[in-house]
């Protein structure tokens, strides 16, 4: 039932209801009604009475009468069916704002500890590349220091991600990365100004 969509959902709940007003409650209507009309003729007559009974209900003369209980029963089904499925989509809420609340914390903790170590790998190539004399080992510092750099841009864009774009990087398209791109490149930019 739940590879339907939510109007079909609904409308399987209006017919079932439907039907059991139709084909349960008015039997059983009928019945209790001639049990008050002729109870002694009823339950003498044993079982087979009983079911004769409930049976008739379906009768062409008897049948018009089961419309208000397939309204109601219908009417009850559809009240049912959306109970079920505001109550289905409070728990696929809950459940987002749960992984989005534990992803929020994730990326806060990874997040303290990154740039922890960007600022430590950073600081000491950018110092060490100003001491040193051999162009080979300061070009490698620089390197090394624009990487501290750009690891510490995509950690802020990270963080400060308000719309999320999924760049599918799989031909399958079952994998997929956030695209930080644009912000990661404005981010960079501020961080090359910053140093001159």
């Amino acid at each position: 039932m739940k590879s339907l969509p939510a109007p079909g959902r609904l409308l399987l709940f209006c017919l079932l209801g439907a039907a059991a007003g139709l084909l349960v409650l008015h039997p059983y209507t009928t019945l209790v009604y001639d049990l008050y009309d002729r109870p002694g003729d009823i339950l003498r007559a044993g079982p087979g009475t009983v079911f004769r009974e409930l049976a008739s209900s379906f009768r062409p003369g008897l049948l018009s009468r089961g419309m208000p209980f397939a309204f109601f029963g219908g009417a009850g089904g559809l009240f049912l069916g959306f109970w079920l499925e505001a109550r289905r989509r409070r728990l696929e809420m809950e459940k987002r704002m749960l992984a989005m609340e534990t992803i929020r914390q994730l990326m806060m903790t990874v997040s303290h500890h990154l740039l922890n170590a960007v600022q430590v790998v950073g600081g000491f190539s950018a110092r060490d590349a100003r001491r040193e004399q051999d162009e080979t080992i300061r070009k490698h510092l620089d390197a090394i220091r624009n990487e501290a750099v750009r690891i510490e841009a995509v950690v802020k864009a990270l963080q400060s991600l308000e719309s999320v774009r999924i760049d599918r990087f799989l031909e399958n398209g079952r994998a997929s990365m956030l695209d930080i791109d644009r912000e990661l490149s404005e981010r960079i930019e501020e961080s090359g100004r910053g140093r001159h």
